[in-house]
């Protein structure tokens, strides 16, 4: 008897963590007006697989929605790390009539295992308030039944397709046009997961828009009626001739027709027709600007003294290819003009506006005759090359005196003056070490060499002495320079945490494993499963991937306590991969 009691404490902490399988309901009585919530909840401290379980059948009732949920967390206890997978799936009914229904035994299949759940007695009464408008769940009634759908359906069939639309058809080489990405369907479409994105030769290309949440709009499509919602939209800037083909987008579409079901999605071909420049009337000044601009100039100062610069600021806005045109350079004159340093404000690459500054520093006094400074582009819409040509002026330079001197030193906004050398008929012969390139980079590398020890020793010592607070330190340092946004949106409990969330991990995993950015997000992570990595910390990190791609495109706002949740998941996540590699 005493070993059957210790064999039974022995296997007591297994029996606890082994996995579970429940269904509940928000009420056992609830009035007509009411909604029931079935729930079937499956639990377990290790990860696993489950086929996901049909709407139950419940006389005197009518099925409306259902919506999934997944959610691991982990804890540390004496150093010990316990986790926790939870996946549910809530079943919403309406009631038709008074009386009592029984939700039958579900069998829920579980990596290959099948649990069953507990009947349970639901009863419906009449509602203690008179309703303002007829049951939308009785028999011919047109009301919506959720909320959350945009539009109601009696059709088994349909069509969901996704297409891009490119803003032009025809564009010449150099101009960026924008390329929509809609999803067009006549089912009730719950989700959108974007899956990949292929590219093709012959163009540049950035994001210009991407929503977090399917937004739906009424349209007609080839005669019929559809309801589209905008999946991404892409700035396409082609630079070579001839038919260009548009990068084709896949995921796949949650749809909902008695019962969820994923449908694979790949955009229909889109193609752009690229006309090269006219060969005639090309500006001297033209350096591959395409676009329509709007251009201005400005001056800092219109007398100064010798040794003094001046700042020659050049704005030029609108929409067109920022960055795939030179900058425009002064003619040569008796003054010091540096190269021209650019402030953008731009949009996608492609809209806003970017200023020119320059610096010029006259080389005597005197007058100087700034000389016109010359912009080229060729506008699209008006089919011809365009230029503007600055303001040609003159700037008074005065001599340097003992006043001079001493201006400005105290308004930090203004130009310092560069002081005249001494004028001197011999200097003493003597070596100057400090004027010599070699000194400065000797004592750089010393230098260098001393600070890199100091900050692998400090790191060493820290690993070994304690690795959690260093593992900690590392994992702050990597939240705070790639996951910053995310977190300042998680403790304001915005939506968009989850957009930052995932990019930010990703960016970090890139760093961090070598993986590449360009591979879709389900390559990333099978690329993490040939690494040395612990089979936790992999989990957690695809856990965490879903859902931020479920509560991107869900229709619902995630709470403010997921939010913080699924920030402490993600600081668990970089943590573990800070520690040690994240190597099991």
């Amino acid at each position: 008897m005493k070993r059957v009691i210790v064999l039974f404490l022995l296997l007591m902490p297994y029996l606890l963590c082994a996995l579970s399988v429940a269904a509940s309901v928000n009420k056992t009585s609830i009035e007509t007006s009411d909604r029931l919530q079935y729930t079937i909840r499956i639990k377990s401290d290790k990860a696993f697989n489950v086929s996901e379980p049909q709407a139950p059948h419940i006389d005197n009732f009518s099925f409306v929605n259902m919506t999934s949920s997944t959610r691991s967390s982990s804890s540390i206890v004496n150093f010990k790390t316990t986790r926790v997978h939870e996946r549910s799936y809530t079943y919403i009914y309406v009631p038709l009539r008074e009386g009592s229904s029984t939700i039958p035994t579900q069998s829920v299949r579980v990596d290959n295992k099948v649990y069953s759940t507990k009947p349970i007695t639901v009863t419906v009464v009449k509602s203690s308030s008179s309703p303002s408008q007829t049951n939308p769940a009785a028999p011919g009634s047109s009301g919506l039944l959720d909320p959350d759908i945009p539009w109601t359906s009696n059709r088994i069939t349909g069509n969901t397709m996704l297409l891009g639309i490119p803003q032009r058809q025809k564009v010449y080489k150099g101009q960026p046009t924008v390329i929509s990405y809609y999803l067009y369907t006549d089912q009730m479409v719950r989700s959108f997961n974007l899956d990949d994105e292929e590219d093709f030769p012959g163009y540049g290309k950035s994001v210009y828009e991407q929503p977090s949440m399917l937004e739906y709009e009424v349209v007609n499509h080839q005669g019929k009626r559809f309801q589209r919602a905008l999946i991404k939209r892409l700035v396409l800037s082609p630079n070579q001739t001839g038919e260009l083909r548009a990068p084709e987008l896949r995921g796949s579409a949650r749809i909902y027709e008695f019962g969820y079901m994923n449908q694979p999605l790949r955009s229909q071909d889109a193609w752009l027709e690229v006309v090269p420049l006219p060969k005639e009337g090309v500006p001297q000044s033209f350096s591959g600007a395409v676009g329509s601009f709007e251009l201005s100039e400005d001056i800092s100062d219109g007398e100064i003294s010798l040794g003094e610069a001046i700042t020659f600021s050049l704005r030029i806005a609108g929409r067109g290819n920022y960055n795939q045109f030179g900058n425009p350079v002064f003619p040569k004159s008796e003054a010091q003009v540096s190269s021209p340093m650019a402030v953008d404000k731009l949009n996608a690459g492609i809209e806003g506006s970017r200023v020119l500054y320059y610096t010029i520093i006259p080389a005597e006094k005197g007058i100087y005759s700034l000389p016109s400074l010359s912009f080229s582009w060729f506008d699209p819409e008006a089919g011809m090359y365009r230029s503007y040509n600055s303001k040609s002026r003159e700037i008074k330079v005065k001599s340097s005196n003992v006043i001079s001197y001493f201006s400005g030193l105290l308004d930090s906004n203004k130009q310092q003056t560069l002081r005249p050398m001494l004028s001197r008929s011999a200097y003493p012969d003597y070596p100057n070490y400090l004027q010599k390139a070699w000194y400065w980079l000797a004592v750089g590398f010393i230098l260098l060499g001393l600070g890199l020890a100091m900050y692998l020793s400090f790191h060493r010592i820290k690993r070994t002495r304690d690795p959690e607070s260093y593992a900690r330190m590392m994992a702050d340092k990597a939240l705070k320079k790639y996951l910053q946004e995310a977190q300042n949106a998680a403790q304001q409990g915005s939506k968009d945490f989850y957009t930052l969330a995932e990019n930010g991990l990703m960016r970090y995993l890139a760093t961090k494993l070598g993986i590449g950015m360009g591979l879709s997000t389900i390559e990333k992570l099978e690329s993490m499963e040939g690494m040395n990595l612990s089979e936790g910390l992999i989990e957690d990190t695809k856990c965490f991937i879903a859902s931020c791609e479920r509560h991107r495109f869900a229709p619902h706002e995630a709470s403010a306590g997921e939010i913080l949740q699924d920030l402490q998941l993600l600081k668990l996540i970089v943590s573990g991969f800070c520690r040690n590699g994240g190597r099991g």
